[in-house]
């Protein structure tokens, strides 16, 4: 079968799923349909003329970190579609949990990775950042951590002598993590950073509430309360996820401490390392 080109290496799960839906029709899925929020990534689909739920993972490996095993039902057909099998999953599961894949099928085989020019011929302060930051509910109004998903802005307290991030910037595809605890509790991607001086007239704060609110707020927040905690520093994100049923160990695969600023840098290889991808 012919290779597919893709212009950048693929690390995440939704790299094997964009190449998943160009070639899925050489591999046997005769028709795509959607994925669901909840369960295994598709309950139900046709390959090789066979009924099969499909789950979609970077490497194999985190079929068994995420717990899909304990799932998975006896007389239904479960094929992983990921990019790497870096644990021998097929025989992993037979070993261990006496569960049986139908398939297993390795993107990586059907894609061809060329240079990305795009992310190379950016200036090392344009590129993406790895960043940590600590999660207090107190500073968060006393929202729980889950309730960030139902929004599109986060807020960050920061000031020119004090920037949050470096030279006030967070280039867009940045990637946030969240501490809490001692532990890694979710993140999100950074679409855009805006610092945002303070309002001055109520035309300012009326415009400046309907920014915050568009496309959709985090419960209905007033004017007044903007006022009484103003965070210049505005992280619009997409992408949110929650960690927390992983119980991911910060110390265990980042030596460093968490600053006065409640902000921790980390390498890209970290980042990946932590997410488990």
């Amino acid at each position: 079968m012919k290779k597919i080109d893709f212009y950048g290496s693929i690390q995440e799960e939704i790299g094997v799923i964009m190449a998943f839906s160009k070639i899925h029709e050489q591999l046997g899925f005769t028709r795509l349909v959607p994925s669901k929020n909840r369960g295994f990534d598709i309950e139900s689909i046709e390959y090789n003329g066979e009924e099969v739920t499909i789950e979609f993972e970077f490497k194999s490996s985190n079929f068994i970190a995420h717990g899909h095993p304990s799932k998975m039902i006896e007389g239904r057909n479960y094929v992983v579609v990921c990019w790497e099998d870096d644990c021998g999953l097929m025989s992993q599961l037979a070993d261990e949990y006496n569960k049986e894949l139908f398939d297993l099928i390795e993107i990586r085989n059907y894609v061809r990775i060329k240079e990305d020019f795009e992310t190379s011929s950016l200036s090392q302060s344009d590129k993406p950042k790895y960043v940590v930051l600590s999660y207090n509910p107190e500073m968060a109004g006393g929202r729980d951590f889950g309730d960030w998903a139902f929004s599109h802005c986060y807020r960050v307290n920061t000031s020119e002598d004090n920037p949050k991030f470096a030279k006030d910037s967070l280039p867009p595809g940045s990637k946030i993590l969240f501490y809490q605890e001692g532990y890694i509790i979710g993140g999100f991607t950074v679409v855009r950073y805006e610092v945002i001086d303070e309002p001055q007239t109520k035309k300012e704060w009326e415009l400046y509430k309907k920014l915050t609110d568009y496309p959709a707020s985090l419960y209905a927040i007033e004017i007044d309360q903007y006022k009484e905690h103003f965070y210049r520093g505005h992280i619009f994100y997409t992408d949110f996820f929650d960690a927390r049923d992983f119980k991911v160990l910060f110390s265990n695969y980042v030596s460093k401490k968490m600053s006065r600023q409640g902000k921790i840098n980390i390498s890209k290889d970290d980042y990946y390392r932590i997410i488990g991808k």
